[in-house]
C-alpha cells in the first residue's frame, strides 16, 4: 500500500496500492452493493472494476485512480490562460463520447455521476452522485468550445453539444452517430497528450504581504517601541509563515509526482503475470495519449525561489508611513502572458510569404511550413481545375467540397498568389491568400482575399476549407 485515500481526494476512499507498474484504489466490495459500475468491468471510459484481491474475511475491489474532476481541469487552465491545443481538444472530447458510447451499452437507466481524469491522464466517467452522464458531457463541451480557437473544430464542438443536448430525452445514445462525431474529430485535428502541468500563476497580493501590513498612526508611544516598523515586521513574519506554508505544499506535490514516478517505472507484477485489465487497443485515446511528465523538479525550486526572495526582502524591508516595500512596486508582474503560456502544440505564428516563385523560397524553410505547403497545394488545384479533377484527392481533404472551384482563380491567375500564415494550431493552419482576378476589358484587376485553412493528415498537407474574407464562416 501506498497511502490512504480520503473521501475529499477521489470519487471514494480506499488504499491506494500499486498494481504491475501502474496504480489503482483498493476499496472493500461491501462498499459497493448495487453499485451500477459493476457492468462497466474493462470499459476505458467508465469507472469499473479493474481487479478483486481476496481477503481473510472477503473481497476487496481495485477501482482507477480518479484524481481530478474534468470540470476542474478546465477551470485551472484557464486561471492560467494557458489555451487547449486542436489535439488536447479531440483527446478530451473523443474520450467523453466513447465514455457515452459504453454507458449507453450497459442499457438499464440513464446513469448519474461525475467526469473525471484518471491519474494518466484519461477521461472517466465515475457512476455516483451528480448529473446524468450526457447532460454533464454537454456542458463540459460546451466550456470547450468557447474556449477553442480552431473554427472548423469549433463549429464541430457546437454540433455535437448541439446533438447531445436534442438526444437528451431518448435512451441512450446512437452508437452510429458517436462513431461519426469522433471520426470528424480525428480529421479535423489528431490526438495530443493533455498537459496536465500547468498551474495558475501565484501572484504576490495572493500571499497576503501588502494585505496584512497595514500604516499605523504614528504616536509618541509607538515611538518608543518601534512605531510603524514594529507593525510591518509582524505582518511581514505573518507573511513569511504563509510562502513557507505554499512551500511546504508544494514540496508535497512534487514528491508525490516522484513518487507516482518511480512507481510506474521500476514497480513489477508480483505474481510475475501481466495484469488481467490492461489498455487493449492502441485506438484508446488515452491509451494512445500518455501525459506530459509532471515538471516535479520545476515546482520544488520554484517553491525554493519564492522562500529566498520573500526573505530577502524581509531583510531589505524599508519601513515607512505607508508600509509598502519598494521591492514590491519594482518586482515585474508574475501573470502569465497569454501568448508564452500556450501549449509547445499550439504556437500560433505569423508568416509572410511574398516569393514570386517557387525556386526563390528561402530553402532553411522545411516541408512541415504550412505557408510553403499552401503554394505547393495551390499548384495541385490549379492542375486539377485544367484536368477538371474536383475531387483533387492528392490536395484537398476527404469529405471538403468546392474547395478547387473556390481556388482556382488564385491557383490560375497570371500573378502569382501572395501567402501568409495567418494561425497555426499543431496539425492545423489557416493561410491568408492574396490573389488578382483576370479583369475584362477595360475593368481594372480585382484583388481577391481569401482564408485557406489546411490540415497534415499522416504527414501530408491537404486543403480543409477555404473561403472568402468577406465571407468567413460563422
Amino acid at each position: 500500500m501506498i497511502r490512504q485515500l480520503d473521501a475529499h481526494e477521489g470519487p471514494y476512499a480506499g488504499a491506494l496500492v500499486t498494481r504491475g507498474e501502474s496504480v489503482a484504489v483498493q476499496v472493500a466490495s461491501e462498499t459497493l452493493v448495487g453499485w451500477a459500475g459493476w457492468e462497466h468491468a474493462g470499459d476505458d471510459h467508465v469507472a469499473g472494476p479493474v481487479d478483486v484481491v481476496r481477503r481473510p474475511d472477503g473481497h476487496d475491489v481495485l477501482l482507477p485512480w480518479c484524481t481530478e474532476r474534468i470540470s476542474v481541469f478546465l477551470g485551472r487552465r484557464a486561471a492560467a490562460e494557458v489555451a487547449f491545443g486542436a489535439g488536447e481538444l479531440t483527446t478530451m472530447v473523443a474520450s467523453i463520447l466513447r465514455g457515452l458510447g459504453e454507458l449507453a451499452r450497459a442499457g438499464g437507466p440513464e446513469a448519474t455521476g461525475e467526469w473525471w481524469l484518471t491519474d494518466d491522464g484519461r477521461p472517466m466517467f465515475m457512476i455516483g452522485t451528480g448529473g446524468d452522464g450526457r447532460s454533464a458531457a454537454a456542458d463540459l463541451i460546451e466550456r470547450m468550445q468557447r474556449e477553442c480557437v480552431d473554427r472548423s473544430l469549433k463549429r464541430l464542438l457546437g454540433e455535437i453539444r448541439d446533438g447531445l443536448e436534442k438526444s437528451g430525452a431518448r435512451p441512450g445514445m446512437p452508437a452510429r452517430q458517436l462513431e461519426r462525431w469522433e471520426a470528424e474529430l480525428f480529421a479535423t485535428a489528431a490526438s495530443r497528450p493533455l498537459r496536465r502541468d500547468v498551474h495558475a500563476p501565484e501572484k504576490a497580493r495572493d500571499l497576503d504581504v501588502a494585505r496584512r501590513v497595514r500604516p499605523v498612526p504614528g504616536t509618541r508611544r509607538e515611538a518608543r517601541v518601534g512605531g510603524p516598523e514594529h507593525s510591518v515586521d509582524t505582518g511581514l513574519r505573518a507573511a513569511i509563515d504563509r510562502v513557507f506554508e505554499w512551500a511546504r505544499h508544494r514540496l508535497e506535490e512534487g514528491r508525490a509526482a516522484f513518487e507516482r514516478r518511480r512507481i510506474r517505472r521500476g514497480k513489477k507484477t508480483v505474481e510475475g503475470r501481466p495484469p488481467r485489465h490492461e489498455k487493449k487497443h492502441s485506438d484508446v485515446v488515452a491509451g494512445a495519449v500518455e501525459p506530459l511528465p509532471r515538471r516535479g523538479g520545476r515546482r520544488l525550486a520554484v517553491a525554493g525561489a519564492a522562500v529566498a526572495v520573500v526573505l530577502g526582502g524581509g531583510l531589505l524591508w524599508p519601513g515607512g508611513a505607508t508600509g509598502e516595500p519598494a521591492a514590491v512596486k519594482s518586482r515585474p508582474s508574475p501573470a502569465v502572458n497569454r501568448s508564452s503560456a500556450g501549449p509547445p502544440t499550439t504556437t500560433p505564428t505569423a508568416r509572410a510569404s511574398t516569393v514570386p516563385s517557387a525556386q526563390a523560397t528561402d530553402p532553411s524553410t522545411g516541408p512541415d511550413d504550412p505557408v510553403v505547403a499552401a503554394r505547393a497545394l495551390l499548384l495541385a488545384i490549379g492542375h486539377c481545375a485544367e484536368a477538371g479533377d474536383l475531387a483533387c484527392s492528392d490536395a484537398v481533404a476527404a469529405g471538403s467540397s468546392g474547395i478547387v472551384e473556390a481556388l482556382a482563380g488564385a491557383a490560375s491567375g497570371e500573378k502569382v498568389p501572395e501567402l501568409a500564415g495567418v494561425d497555426e494550431y499543431g496539425d492545423v493552419a489557416v493561410i491568408r491568400v492574396s490573389s488578382v482576378s483576370g479583369a475584362g476589358e477595360g475593368a481594372p484587376p480585382e484583388r481577391i482575399e481569401q482564408m485557406v485553412v489546411v490540415v497534415r493528415v499522416n504527414e501530408k498537407w491537404l486543403v480543409r476549407d477555404a473561403y472568402d474574407v468577406a465571407d468567413q464562416p460563422g
